[in-house]
């Protein structure tokens, strides 16, 4: 199964500990989309045609789906979506997908940002640092002054 990443699941180690046998596909991208951070990562539809999220897309097996189900929360925190991913090779894979449903107005912890931050230096996507995250960042922290 392909499984779509965009947050702390773009951390290699992370997800070698909560997904042994998980493998890395490649990068891309979900179009139409604004990454939002609720404490948590999620992605949210964007009505800005050119809005974009960098993804990590891993392979994995159903003994990981299930224990990333209960390290998400799902049903109750994040539910599960089948999203298209435009792959950095220009090709386009349905994938399995974590949606936050229980959305708290509040900036993610220094750790956890610091993490994705990290994964995308890893992954290649340096300038969707100052693109995606930072705007993302600013934007929960505007939530949590309200």
């Amino acid at each position: 199964m392909k499984y779509i990443a965009y947050g702390s699941n773009m951390v290699k180690e992370q997800m070698a500990f909560r997904c042994p046998d998980a493998k890395l596909i490649g990068i891309g991208h979900i179009e139409h989309a604004r990454l939002e951070f609720y404490l948590h990562a999620t992605v949210e539809y964007s009505k800005i045609k050119s809005a974009r999220v960098p993804v990590a897309v891993w392979e994995i097996t159903k003994h990981d789906e299930q224990s990333l189900d209960r390290y998400e929360g799902v049903p109750n925190y994040y539910i599960k979506k089948r999203r298209l991913v435009r792959m950095a090779d220009g090709s386009e894979i349905i994938g399995m997908i974590y949606i936050m449903k229980l959305k708290r107005p509040t900036p993610p912890v220094a750790s956890y940002y610091n993490d994705i931050v990290n994964a995308y230096t890893e992954l290649g996507l340096d300038s969707a640092i100052k693109t995606i995250l930072v705007p993302a960042l600013r934007r929960s922290l505007r939530r949590k002054s309200r």
